[in-house]
């Protein structure tokens, strides 16, 4: 816990223009921009901007205990508590938590890790890497899947959390003995600085590809948002992907970065001279900064030699034993939600489901699950509602480039007509030379098009109409145990959904 902070002390703390109003010596043991969870002693935020006026919730924290409050640019009017006024209230927020609640960051080797697609992969590689290094469990991880620390947890509800909420992470993992943590660093943190006050040991890249634009507006503008963790929050390390493009010219920015590859590039410090892929694992000999190393994983697909050479890279920046690193490399059994199986043993057919949402990161998934198909490979996905529309038409064309029938469905549709998203995801499908289905032809066609924007129907008719020796992939949810339909969450499950069809399929 924390004993908090004076205004004066906190003023102190902050970057920028400070202006404190009003009694300074209070002091605030919390840091908080949600009014609901405000309590006796905290400090609130009330930041302007993103989808709530902060100022309009200050009544509230008052009543739930706030002692003071954090506003931008201009004193509020009619308060009885004192006042901190700063030039950026996401920067101050930022610094502000990490202040009030003792530095937890600063007494943490933290690894960042950005890039559109594996992020939530590495990440999990790496905290098994660190803890197989270190020989106990050592490393805490933050991003999609929730943020935990031995058997400490807290859902997630952003990939990386807001500033004080991370801070306040932070010190939980801290009071827990946590001595490394590897966290998802996402664009819209970076550009809503959400990481401000982060000191990063190691900054990772992994790919850079097309997604939220809805918030960037532009790839270029994208791609600067992912180079701030290397550009910003120095002098850490810097382990970089240049099998990207974008990775290769970030590389060429940075001092010293540790290069990694999947393929045959020896410019690169980490990169593979052996490898071997099939339906059920990869095996791999890496070169490395610190000797060679022999991985042999249980993931499948080549993207996943990537995310093995990060996690490789990040090992040998934090200078950690790399040879028990590739054990627990080796031992690691993979990320929910992520080519996650859903068939059983005995079943005639295979059926993975993985979180992929873009372009790149479907590609990628089909030609992983191309490798278990002795068949035809069906993918069915569909498209975000109220997100970036312009990738919904790409979509349908790495689908029909991918794989052999495409079955266009929803995803969280939210307050989009889920019709209108699949026919545009559907016309990229078409754009490649796919023909419509009716549904009772999706057993006997070698390659077609159906869309069905009932997800549920959709995942039944792909895994009743399979052929034994036939794959399917059910991408775009992964994780994810919900459906956002309108403004509500329904339950939802692909991975409950696929075993249920593969229970009808068995019965049949």
């Amino acid at each position: 816990m924390t004993t908090g902070l004076s205004l004066a002390e906190l003023g102190r703390e902050l970057r920028g223009s400070v202006d404190i109003v009003g009694d300074a010596r209070v002091r605030v043991t919390g840091v908080h921009h949600d009014s609901r969870r405000v309590s006796a002693g905290d400090l609130f935020v009330a930041r302007r901007g993103g989808s709530q006026d902060g100022t309009k919730f200050v009544d509230d924290a008052l009543r739930r205990g706030a002692v003071a409050v954090l506003a931008e640019r201009a004193p509020l009017a009619g308060l009885s508590v004192p006042q901190i006024i700063v030039g950026d209230e996401r920067t101050a927020m930022a610094f502000a938590a990490e202040a009030v609640y003792g530095h937890p960051a600063f007494s943490l080797e933290i690894v960042g890790i950005t890039g559109t697609n594996g992020k939530t992969t590495t990440s999990h590689l790496v905290r098994a890497a660190i803890d197989a290094a270190v020989g106990e469990p050592s490393c805490g991880i933050v991003g999609t899947l929730g943020h935990s620390f031995g058997d400490w947890s807290v859902p997630a509800a952003h990939t990386t959390p807001e500033a004080d909420e991370l801070s306040r992470v932070l010190l939980a993992m801290r009071e827990r003995k946590a001595a490394h943590v590897v966290m998802e660093v996402s664009s819209i943190a970076l550009e809503l600085k959400r990481v401000e006050a982060i000191r990063f040991r190691v900054a990772a890249f992994t790919n850079l590809t097309q997604d939220h634009l809805d918030f960037h507006k532009s790839m270029d503008a994208y791609g600067a948002a992912k180079a701030r963790l290397f550009l910003d929050f120095g002098p850490g390390g810097a382990v970089v992907n240049v099998d990207d493009p974008f990775g290769r010219a970030l590389a060429e920015r940075l001092q010293r970065p540790i290069r990694t590859s999947a393929r045959d590039d020896f410019d690169a410090e980490v990169v593979p001279t052996f490898t071997s892929l099939d339906r059920h694992a990869l095996k791999a000999r890496f070169r490395t900064p610190s000797g060679k190393v022999d991985i042999e994983s249980r993931l499948v697909g080549g993207h996943n030699l990537e995310n093995i050479a990060t996690a490789l890279g990040i090992v040998c920046a934090l200078e950690l034993d790399v040879e028990r690193a590739a054990m627990g490399l080796s031992a690691y059994a993979g990320v929910p939600g992520r080519l996650e199986r859903c068939d059983a043993p005995g079943d005639d057919v295979t059926v993975l489901v993985d979180y992929a949402h873009t372009p790149d990161a479907l590609v990628r998934a089909l030609a992983a699950t191309r490798t278990a198909s002795e068949g035809r490979l069906f993918c069915v996905f569909g498209c975000g509602g109220d997100r970036d529309a312009s990738k919904r038409e790409p979509m349908g064309r790495a689908a029909a480039l991918g794989a052999d029938i495409v079955v266009v469905t929803s995803d969280n549709p939210r307050t989009e007509d889920p019709a209108l998203i699949a026919a545009a995801a559907a016309a990229g499908a078409r754009a490649e030379g796919l023909s419509d289905l009716a549904a009772s032809e999706l057993g006997v066609a070698a390659r077609g098009l159906l869309v069905e924007v009932d997800r549920e129907r959709a995942i039944d008719l792909a895994v009743l109409a399979a052929a034994p020796g036939d794959a399917i992939l059910i991408a775009g949810k992964g994780h994810e145990d919900y459906q956002v339909v309108g403004h509500q969450k329904l339950p939802f499950d692909d991975r409950v959904v696929a075993r249920a069809a593969l229970g009808r399929r068995r019965g049949r």
